[in-house]
């Protein structure tokens, strides 16, 4: 036995990591079940039971089916979606990606390298059962994970919708003989969305801004997470049909002038790591937008809202439903 499998017990199992308490439910975007299949968002489900039967096929990312032979117990995780995905069903990870340290103990773990270039060889040098990557923000590497990976297993779970969190949970119970906690998981998801979805009264003109390194701002579209919170609360994104512009999918390229012509209600703005917050860059420079005068622009955090949806988004769909519906 290699030293990589040896010490496999030295990963992180962190079981209800950030979870809401949790309550029924039933929306299912992934197929679990003996075999566990997703083809597509309109996909019909039903929730696993009981533990899982081995192999197990899944098909996480559609078109690509993964074929899980035995229980896997190395598994390494590429984003840090996915890892923080995996501890809240109860699963125990071995390797990380550089960024993914927001779960207790997943610093100390082998780390395989930035999400978007992960390191195939060092991947390949920790001899995994199981490699769970991002859906969302991997989705693209899914031939080279493929080449590079041989027969290795890699599982593509994530979200680009609120409900894909849930899903998510599920698909990942299933595939590691976790179907208890991963509905313990899954429920808590839809638990918030119950709880908070819809919001209460007139639906607010909602504008969500993103600042490049570069000056430039950009707007979140429908397809995006966040743009997804907004219409689960019943906010009016006001750019969500925008046509798709710029480096990063889901959001488009947005000037001042437009950003005035929408007048937004509700600004909400997201700064990239170490960069100046935009909220008084915005403030200052347009002052006639209803969202500056009625003192509703607001700060969102990176990480929660663009960079690393999952567990997190739970209080951060309760934080958002505040913002958007106060009182």
């Amino acid at each position: 036995m290699d030293a990589a499998r040896r010490h496999r017990g030295e990963g992180v199992t962190v079981q209800r990591w950030m979870r809401a308490p949790a309550l029924a439910g039933a929306l299912v975007l992934l197929a679990v079940a003996p075999a566990i299949a997703c083809g597509g968002d309109d996909d019909a489900a039903a929730p696993a039971s009981g533990d899982a039967a081995y192999p197990v096929t899944a098909t996480a990312l559609p078109g690509r089916s993964v074929a899980i032979e035995a229980a896997p117990e190395g598994l390494v995780t590429t984003s840090p979606s996915a890892i923080e995905l995996l501890a809240d069903v109860g699963g125990t990870a071995i390797a990380r990606s550089s960024t993914a340290t927001a779960v207790p103990g997943a610093a100390e773990l082998a780390d395989i390298g930035p999400s978007y270039q992960p390191s195939f060889e060092q991947i390949v040098a920790l001899d995994p059962d199981l490699v769970i990557a991002d859906a969302s923000a991997q989705a693209h590497l899914a031939g080279a994970f493929e080449e590079a990976l041989g027969g290795t297993p890699t599982l593509f779970v994530g979200a680009r919708a609120y409900a894909d969190l849930a899903a998510s949970a599920r698909i990942l119970g299933a595939a590691i003989a976790a179907p208890e906690q991963a509905e313990e998981s899954a429920s808590a998801f839809e638990a918030v969305a119950r709880e908070v979805g819809g919001g209460a009264g007139a639906s607010p003109r909602v504008l969500v801004l993103v600042a490049g390194r570069d000056g430039t701002l950009s707007a979140a579209l429908g397809a995006s997470f966040v743009g997804d919170l907004v219409a689960l609360l019943g906010g009016d994104n006001v750019a969500a049909a925008l046509p798709q512009s710029g480096p990063v999918p889901g959001y488009a390229l947005i000037s001042p002038e437009s950003i005035v012509s929408f007048d937004p209600e509700v600004l909400l703005v997201v700064t990239p790591g170490g960069g100046p917050s935009i909220a008084g860059i915005v403030s200052a420079q347009l002052p006639e937008l209803a969202a500056v005068r009625s003192g509703r622009i607001h700060e969102l955090d990176l990480e929660v809202y663009l960079q690393v949806p999952g567990p997190r988004a739970r209080e951060g769909l309760r934080a958002l439903a505040s913002l958007l519906h106060p009182g």
